[in-house]
Formats: structure tokens, C-alpha cells, sequence
């Protein structure tokens, strides 16, 4: 079962136009989202998140649902979902119409919600990342500032990581600094510390690196947003990606690199790494 278009549908039964932008360029939009019981936590974030990236693309003018009703509509699709955490995606097309690159014209809009179930106890160990070799973040395209359907960088960037062995790539900046993952952001603990790629630098900043940097500062940590070389993530106390479906999650090796997190970093780290989870789904 999903939502699509106003009307709760079959999976087998939905259907897109093939003449529909997001299918033919990327032109649109989408949030992913975790459900705890049927209930997404940080829903309000996630909805002024896409309505930020919509106001940043001209002519991009899809009703979504307002906050009640698309709680509603999660609730109602995890009715079926066995696990009490889902993943809940809403995508949003600008829709069909239109020759060529330029919207004019178009119209019938797409709105899709979905709900899949969550193992959270898959991926949920340290992590090994690959630096990438083919992809860099770039700080004046309009895709590194929003949630876009275009995700070939980052599929590209992750298919290398996996000719490397490794579960993810490390994406670095265009002037080669630590950037993110294929779907995290990544923070580095040097004493009391904290350090990430600015908002500047092509990295998105998503809501859980947003979360932590508002509460890392409660604890007296002091954020650092300096470029950040690869060779600076092996000596610091520990170095942890986070995103808002799974939460925060160490990183254990760089390019087979072992990292040795100390037990200062690692006992900041397991505050941090709560506090999130707490923030996420309640502490279920």
C-alpha cells in the first residue's frame, strides 16, 4: 500500500506517467523519514526541509499535505508494516509536460509516500568508509543544497566504495577537505572539539548533524567548521557519521585504515549517539 496523488493505492495498481519530469530528469524532490509505531518524531523538520528546497527551485509549485494529514497518512500505511520502525519516503515531481529542460507548461504534479519496514540492527555497526576517487561535492550546485531525485553522485560515489571493500564512500570537498558520506555527515573529536564541513563547502546539512551541533554545544563542546584533511581523521578521539534514519554510527576504518578511538572520544560519542536516538524515535 501507498499514498499517491490523494488516494491510498496498490502498489501494483500506482502508476506515474512516463511524460513525468522526475522520472525523465531528476526534476524533483523527496525527504526520508523513520516512523516509530507509526509516528514520525521529526515530521514538522522534515516538512519545512522540503518546503526550504522547493522555495529554492523556480516554478515548483506541488501541493503536498500539511503536517496533520501526511501524520495521518504514515500512521495508516504502517498499519501494515510488521517492525514498529519504518522508513517512510515522500516524493514529490514537479510533474509531466514541457519540451526539453524548462518546466513551462507543466503540470499535474506528483506526490508519493511510502512506507518499508526498518531493521534497525542491520548497519548498525562501525563503519568502513572509502575515500572517493571520482566524485566531489560542489558548493555552487543547487543539488548539494536540497534532497533531489538526481542521485547519481552519490550512487556512483558509493559503487566505487564497494570495489574497495568498503560500505560507504567518503566524499570529499572540492578542494579536497572531508566533506560527507553518500548519506551521512561526518564529524571528527578532537578533545573537546567537534568538527564538520561548513554549510558552504557542497555538503548537505541534514537535520541529525543539525541536532547535534545545537545540543553537542549544551555539553560544552565547541564546533569547529574548518576544512578538515583526511590524514586528521586518524588521530582524533573518534570520528562518527550520523543522518536522521539511523542516527549516529563510528566510523572503524578509512581506506583500511583502523581508527583507535579513545575512551574520552568514545564515552562523548555514546552521549551523543543517545541523545539522537532519543531525539529520532523517543528512545524506543
Amino acid at each position: 500500500m501507498m499514498w499517491l496523488n490523494g488516494q491510498f493505492v496498490a502498489e501494483n495498481d500506482a502508476a506515474i506517467s512516463v511524460q513525468d519530469r522526475g522520472f525523465l530528469l531528476g526534476d524533483g524532490l523527496f525527504e526520508t523519514m523513520c516512523a516509530t509505531n507509526g509516528k514520525v518524531k521529526w515530521l514538522s523538520r522534515h516538512i519545512n526541509r522540503l518546503s526550504q528546497s522547493i522555495e529554492k527551485l523556480d516554478e515548483f509549485s506541488v501541493s503536498t499535505p500539511n503536517q496533520a494529514e501526511l501524520a495521518d497518512i504514515i500512521a495508516h500505511l504502517c498499519q501494515d508494516i510488521a517492525t514498529p520502525h519504518a522508513v517512510i519516503r515522500l516524493t514529490v515531481s514537479r510533474g509531466q509536460g514541457g519540451l526539453g529542460l524548462m518546466p513551462g507548461g507543466v503540470m499535474d504534479g506528483v506526490v508519493l509516500i511510502t512506507a518499508k519496514p526498518f531493521d534497525m540492527a542491520k548497519g548498525a555497526g562501525p563503519l568502513s568508509l572509502s575515500v572517493s576517487a571520482r566524485i566531489r561535492r560542489n558548493p555552487w550546485s543547487v543539488a548539494s543544497r536540497i534532497k533531489s531525485l538526481n542521485y547519481l553522485d552519490n550512487i556512483a560515489a558509493r559503487q566505487e566504495a564497494a570495489l574497495h571493500g568498503a560500505e560507504d564512500a567518503l566524499i570529499l570537498t572540492q578542494d579536497g577537505f572531508v566533506g560527507e558520506t553518500t548519506i551521512a555527515n561526518i564529524f571528527a573529536l578532537r578533545g573537546r572539539l567537534l568538527q564538520t564541513a561548513g554549510d558552504q563547502s557542497g555538503i548537505f546539512a541534514g537535520l541529525a548533524r543539525d541536532e547535534i551541533i545545537d545540543w553537542a554545544q549544551s555539553i560544552d563542546l565547541e564546533i569547529c567548521y574548518d576544512p578538515l584533511s583526511v590524514a586528521e581523521l586518524s588521530p582524533a578521539d573518534v570520528v562518527f557519521v550520523c543522518n536522521a534514519l539511523r542516527g549516529a554510527r563510528l566510523v572503524r576504518e578509512i581506506d583500511g585504515q583502523v581508527l583507535a578511538p579513545s575512551q574520552n572520544g568514545l564515552e562523548i560519542y555514546n552521549k551523543i549517539a543517545k541523545h539522537l536516538e532519543n531525539s529520532i524515535r523517543g528512545g524506543s
